[in-house]
């Protein structure tokens, strides 16, 4: 059986788990059971030692310098928890998909923080987004023998990334000619992306959006089915690989990250899992930094100051009152009765704002100086 090739089944976790006082449970999950070599292919992200160590270094110093902002007083102010899945009963978390027996995790976990990320930047959390990770991986240099944790960043910053039905995911390696003829019309890109080390600023981060982050998985994690993972000292719990996630928020009280993975839905908390902070083999919190991203989207609604003014009065039917403003051109709809007063005023101001709701203006204010 595969349970006994892994030398590690779910009776011998939860006896572990039992002794060690640890919350959470075991369980009988269809990755567990694979073949080790089989299993280790749901992973993905690539590092070396010396690496590992350049990056603790890295995190380290740079976790250093973000603690010295917060003594001066430059820090956000993160609450207690945060959820993005629940956020005044609204998800704005796309769905868990699951990368198969392929080492893409790093493009799963780097497409499902962009998708949420664009839904906040939008202030829509039923923006139709679904990023096609094939195109990421295959497209952007990596492979199903996987990729570095900025990798897909990087490509997302310099490239994009396009939908998912322009190049549909495989869980195997796949030439880049599969995209769609049109993809470089259809490409999401992200302006930037910054790395956060220390907790406090992990937690900053966080609070305006998930962010990408890198652990060490170990075997008991397989069958992970629910509560608030620790690594167990069952014996023959061993280092399984790197892996790629999206960390979509946390919680102080339970002293944990809540994590999307992409093992699809059926696998832990919905495919979902809480890690316990400051657990050192998880390297979590400790070898990489949490990325978070600045999608190049526009937000659902704003406001500024309107650069031009146009009207457009036709013959026998209605008046569009036009606005460019925020980067793009934008209209409402008047009455003949209000044509007069609008117009007069918008066009004896000083100056026009304008609030909208993606193209429709909301509200006009002139202003003018006595």
């Amino acid at each position: 059986m595969a349970q006994n090739e892994s030398k590690l089944s779910v009776s011998d976790i939860t006896a572990a788990i039992e002794k060690e006082g640890l919350n959470w449970q075991a369980g009988e999950t269809e990755i567990a059971g694979l073949p080790p070599e089989e299993r280790k292919k749901y992973l993905g992200l690539t590092v070396t030692k010396s690496e590992l160590k350049q990056m603790a270094e890295a995190v380290k110093k740079q976790a250093a310098e973000e603690m010295r902002g917060f003594e001066i007083g430059v820090g956000y102010g993160a609450p207690v928890a945060k959820d993005w899945r629940n956020i005044s009963g609204k998800n704005y978390i796309t769905d868990v998909q699951n990368q198969g027996g392929c080492g893409s995790c790093v493009s799963f976990g780097t497409c499902a923080t962009i998708e949420a990320s664009a839904r906040i930047k939008a202030q829509d959390h039923t923006l139709a987004i679904d990023l096609s990770e094939a195109f990421m991986q295959f497209c952007g240099g990596g492979s199903c023998s996987g990729w570095g944790l900025t990798s897909g960043l990087d490509y997302a910053k310099s490239t994009g990334v396009t939908d998912e039905s322009c190049f549909p995911y495989q869980p195997t390696n796949m030439p880049c000619s599969n995209r769609c003829s049109d993809w470089q019309s259809r490409l999401v890109k992200i302006s930037d992306y910054t790395g956060h080390s220390s907790m406090q600023a992990r937690k900053d981060a966080i609070a305006k959006g998930p962010v990408v982050a890198g652990m060490a998985v170990y075997t008991d994690f397989y069958s992970y089915a629910g509560g608030v993972y620790q690594k167990s000292s069952a014996a023959n719990n061993e280092l399984e690989g790197y892996h790629c996630i999206s960390v979509v928020g946390y919680d102080d009280n339970q002293q944990c990250w809540i994590i999307k993975n992409s093992w699809g839905p059926g696998w832990g908390e919905s495919g979902f899992i809480r890690i316990g902070y400051n657990q050192a083999d998880l390297l979590i919190d400790t070898s990489w930094a949490f990325y978070s991203v600045d999608v190049d989207i526009e937000p659902a609604k704003g406001s500024g100051t309107a650069k031009y003014i146009l009207v457009d009065k036709r013959f026998g039917g209605g008046v569009v009152i036009w606005a460019y403003a925020g980067g793009k051109w934008r209209y409402k709809g008047i009455s003949d009765a209000d044509l007069t007063g609008i117009v007069q005023e918008a066009f004896a101001a000083n100056r026009v704002d304008v609030w909208w709701d993606n193209d429709q203006i909301t509200l006009i204010r002139p202003w003018k100086i006595l």
